[in-house]
């Protein structure tokens, strides 16, 4: 590699770094550098840069700040600042985008979505005109937003050969996850052989005692090699000899570079210390238009004092090392660290986010005016998408605060939004901190709605959180605060709605009549009420009333309420109408912001995904939002997605994977009275027996979740099992409790409530009905428009409409529904129910070529029938590789390695694993 000819023991770094700059097919397409401070991540990164521009290769992108990682888009900022131009080139709508991230366009701040595939179309502009590489030096220090942004870019690679990127980062921590498509890199320390060559190179002269101790002190370390001899031999020495043996190597080298900085004049080191606190290039300050700028003397002291080293950007110069920085900070005095931020704030009027974290550094005593400018811009950061970043700017204001009570209001929004993002056991300390400063009874009133929110969103405890807010909604504290009253309302329906109980409706509803007297409720929580309360008479209009609270949505209204009413059309199957909402929802709050509300995103689109047919989108989906939930301690999403992903598992066919999900949904739901979760896992596991043809215990579990011939108000999911219920009561010879079922459907107008629900109540008309009517009801179901929307739902009907038609001796009328039926569980992955349908085609006398082999293909070997992923899978699991090596290999979750297997399985012809060989084997006949 060009540039690389001095760089010692980094052999395999640099062939691995070649092959990603030159575009080797074998190598991957982006690859990130993490190891140690000082291990020589820079130096590889600048390699790598400098063979990329010696092969006429353009290289963007920057260097992730410390003091930058609050401020959303800056690292976006740093990547496309250097190739504005290819932004003006761009579709208007992308242009308009990246202009208003970049601050050189005023509106609305866009969603992560459209930030991202703007990026994207920026990026593929510049590469265009000739091969690009991405370089980012400390990416760990990237802003949340503008590495989610990178990520979307760099998944997207492989469609664009030009295009490539490389990244140094510290050293990757046990408990992060690598996140599937990125290649990672450990840079190691140097071994005993390379690290002996370094030092003899650079300090030809050392003695050999000290050699020895800077080699054991460096332990392969290639910064502490080149820094530790100057110490030993200054005045540095004392200071390192000051410390205990074993301290760290990071501590050895601040100090090391701390001692230099005390020799710097008084002016330069101000200078040093803006540049600093505020993340800014060093180059800036070397401009000499800068106000701080650093004339050419001062540029060779820092030089010829190791703290600047010479690089590629404008102005040749960066600080050597991070702990540069560091020791520059723990150098100056807590007096001139508050009149560097001081001086920063003032720089930054006009852009609050910047501002606000120089002015809570700036300043000491309580003052109004300031707690008031940082409560003011956290407010506006959460409302684009930083709820956990607006939470420490609002527990500064409260530290600010002159009066107990404007300092608890402070704490108690901090608070909220501390739930908000899933900072829940935060939440709980601020929300007790506030407590005990209060006194006014509105504000207690907020207070214990963010604690009941805190019980709700970690512990899942329904009855102290329903106790809680139950207390909230009486007069004399609610009447005076109409948002408490409202968000303390909605968290009691949602509460209510969870535990699934008739005497707690009884309860809620009594206290919303003490509350609001006869009269209609707030026009969400009056939907939320019919909704959830009663979700089969919600009524005919329920869609219509959301379509009109979801068009009346501000572009920067609060996540909360987006996610209400997420949740609302997910009971009401309208999700297909709000995906552009629930993708906000989703990718704006995702990271620093409303995780709680994100987790709904995810919710949604995995339930939306799954009615659609996508089974492995949906997967994805629900394993993201459950990683999520189970990172940040939110025990009731956990158990949501475990619903979702028991649910696919049941429709699979994988009754063993959709058993445990059960029965850890139960384990935790039973001891809380969570009556919605017990529901969902009933109906998974019934799905499971029915995917069996075990109709008894479909039955039996159907019935936990209301009585046939009866749909209970409080059980939410009782109308999305009708069918499942018709099912199980026909084909275990109950036709007198089917036939009440469908009649009590029809009572309730289910049909009315969504066009899903009309397919699901039509074919369950025609299942309870004899024979000889059965079949035109069943047409009457297949002919409903738009039924193609819910492939698993057509695909059953379908299903029983050819079983009927061959039971009363009709092949010829069976055997189209039977091919369409499999052809379409085929499709969706629901392996049991294939199996089922082409059962029902051999016997009307179709030969097909395997047990579970392709319907209506005439190719002779059955790997025809695999996918390019399924085929990958099936030989790596032939090779040996169990689930998880497979999963890390292709970038998969272990559970899509296992739902591609048991898709392979059946097209194999094969029922285990130790076949899997064989059948990949055999000759095409």
């Amino acid at each position: 590699m060009v540039d690389a000819v001095d760089i010692l023991g980094r052999e395999r770094e640099l062939a691995a770094l070649a092959a990603v700059v030159e575009r080797s097919p074998t190598a991957p397409t982006s690859l990130v550098l993490h190891g140690d401070p000082g291990v020589g991540k820079t130096v590889l990164l600048q390699a790598a840069s400098g063979h990329a521009r010696a092969l006429g290769i353009r290289v963007i992108g920057g260097t992730g700040y410390e003091s930058e990682a609050h401020v959303a888009f800056a690292g976006l900022h740093q990547l496309l600042a250097p190739v504005t131009e290819y932004v003006e080139r761009l579709a208007p709508f992308h242009r308009t985008v990246l202009r208003r991230i970049l601050g050189v366009e005023d509106g609305p701040v866009p969603d992560r979505l459209a930030v991202s595939a703007a990026s994207l179309a920026a990026v593929t502009a510049v590469a265009e005109d000739g091969p690009l590489l991405i370089a980012v030096e400390d990416a760990h220090w990237v802003d949340h937003p503008s590495r989610e942004v990178v990520m979307f870019i760099l998944l997207r690679l492989q469609a664009n050969q030009h295009i490539r990127a490389v990244f140094a980062r510290r050293a990757l921590l046990a408990s992060e996850r690598v996140t599937p498509g990125l290649s990672m890199l450990e840079v190691l320390p140097l071994s005993d052989e390379a690290a002996d060559r370094l030092v003899r190179r650079l300090h030809p002269r050392l003695p050999e005692t000290v050699r020895h101790r800077v080699l054991q002190d460096a332990a392969g370390n290639p910064l502490a090699l080149a820094e530790l001899p100057g110490a030993f031999g200054t005045e540095a020495a004392v200071g390192l000899e000051m410390l205990p043996a074993t301290a760290p190597l990071r501590t050895r080298l601040e100090t090391g570079y701390a001692s230099r900085v005390r020799t710097l004049p008084a002016e330069l080191r101000r200078a040093l210390l803006l540049t600093a606190l505020d993340g800014d290039r060093i180059e800036q300050r070397a401009n000499p238009s800068h106000a701080t700028a650093l004339d050419p003397a001062d540029v060779l002291m820092l030089e010829a004092l190791g703290l600047v080293t010479r690089d590629s950007t404008p102005s040749g110069l960066r600080f050597r090392h991070p702990l540069v920085r560091s020791a520059i900070v723990h150098t100056a005095a807590p007096d001139e660290i508050r009149a560097a931020h001081a001086a920063l704030a003032d720089s930054y009027r006009g852009r609050s986010e910047r501002r606000l974290w120089h002015l809570a550094a700036a300043t000491v005593e309580p003052d109004e005016a300031v707690a008031d400018e940082i409560e003011q811009a956290a407010r506006a950061i959460s409302l684009r998408g930083g709820a956990g970043l607006a939470v420490s700017a609002l527990q500064r204001a409260a530290d600010l605060s002159p009066s107990p009570l404007g300092a608890a209001r402070r704490l108690q929004h901090a608070a909220e939004l501390a739930s908000e993002s899933g900072q829940l056991n935060l939440a709980q300390q601020l929300t007790d901190d506030a407590r005990r400063r209060l006194d006014d009874p509105t504000q207690v009133a907020s207070n214990l709605t963010t604690k009941a929110q805190v019980l709700l969103r970690r512990d899942g405890d329904l009855n102290a959180a329903r106790k809680l807010l139950l207390r909230v909604l009486t007069k004399d504290l609610a009447v005076q605060e109409p948002r408490t009253l409202a968000t303390a309302l909605h968290q009691l329906l949602l509460a209510t709605h969870a535990a699934g109980d008739p005497d707690a409706w009884q309860e809620t509803r009594e206290r919303l009549r003490a509350v609001h007297g006869t009269g209609p409720l707030e026009e969400t929580a009056q939907l939320l009420h019919d909704v959830l309360g009663d979700t089969a008479r919600a009524g005919a209009d329920a869609r219509g009333r959301l379509q009109t609270l979801f068009e009346a949505l501000d572009a920067d209204a609060p996540p909360g309420r987006l996610a209400e009413l997420c949740r609302v059309a997910r009971w009401l199957d309208a999700l297909g109408d709000y995906r552009p909402e629930v993708r906000t929802l989703r990718e704006r709050e995702v990271g620093t912001g409303a995780l709680t509300h994100a987790a709904e995103g995810y919710l949604c689109e995995a339930q939306y995904l799954y009615l659609s047919g996508d089974w492995e989108g949906s997967e994805q989906q629900a394993t993201a939002g459950l990683e999520l939930s189970v990172r940040h301690g939110m025990e009731p999403s956990v158990n949501d997605f475990r619903c979702v992903l028991g649910l696919l598992a049941a429709s699979r066919g994988d009754t063993e994977s959709a058993v445990e999900f059960s029965r850890s949904i139960e384990q935790w739901a039973a001891p809380r009275g969570s009556g919605l979760h017990l529901a969902q896992s009933a109906r998974n596991l019934a799905l499971a027996a029915l995917a069996q043809g075990d109709y008894e215990t479909a039955y039996a579990h159907l019935l936990r979740i209301s009585p046939a011939g009866s749909l209970r108000p409080y059980a939410s999911c009782a109308p999305w099992a009708v069918y499942d219920l018709v099912e199980a009561a026909v084909r275990s010879g109950r036709h007198d409790q089917a036939g009440t079922h469908v009649a009590a459907v029809d009572r309730a107008g289910l049909a009315d409530l969504t066009p899903r629900l009309r397919l699901l109540t039509f074919a369950a008309r025609a299942l309870a009905a004899p024979d000889e009517q059965a079949a035109p009801l069943y047409q009457q179901a297949l002919s409903l428009p738009g039924i193609e929307r819910w492939p698993f739902d057509h695909a059953r009907v379908r299903l029983t409409l050819g079983e009927l038609h061959r039971r009363n001796l009709r092949p010829g009328d069976a055997r189209p529904e039977l091919r369409r039926a499999a052809d379409i569980f085929r499709r969706v992955g629901a392996t049991a129910w294939q199996q089922r349908a082409e059962q029902e085609l051999r016997a009307t006398g179709v030969a097909l070529e395997s047990p579970a082999g392709a319907v209506g293909h005439t190719a002779t070997s059955p790997l025809v029938h695999l996918t390019a992923q399924q085929l990958e899978v099936a030989e790596l699991a032939a090779a040996g590789l169990s689930n998880k090596q497979i999963a890390e290999r292709l970038y998969l979750s272990p559970r899509t390695v296992s739902a591609h297997l048991y898709r392979v399985f059946p097209k194999l012809g094969i029922s285990s694993r130790s076949a899997l060989r064989d059948a990949l084997s055999a000759p095409t006949a």
